[in-house]
């Protein structure tokens, strides 16, 4: 699953709860085909991403930046 750019442009400039909600959304889709492919697995793209995301988010808030 790819998010379309227009989608990251939009993301930007958006509140906190509504980023929260398409992470969820793409981890969850994500962990979906993970466990579709292999049982076991989507637990593992799930950690995989979250970390990601959880470093981008950490990076932003040490940056000072939203």
């Amino acid at each position: 699953m790819r998010l379309p750019p227009s989608l990251l442009y939009r993301l930007r400039d958006a509140s906190r709860p509504i980023v929260a909600v398409v992470a969820a959304g793409f981890l969850g889709a994500q962990f979906l085909r993970g466990e579709a492919l292999a049982p076991g697995f989507g637990w593992v793209l799930l950690l995989f991403f979250g970390m990601t995301l959880g470093f981008v988010a950490l990076a932003g808030w040490a940056t000072d930046r939203e």
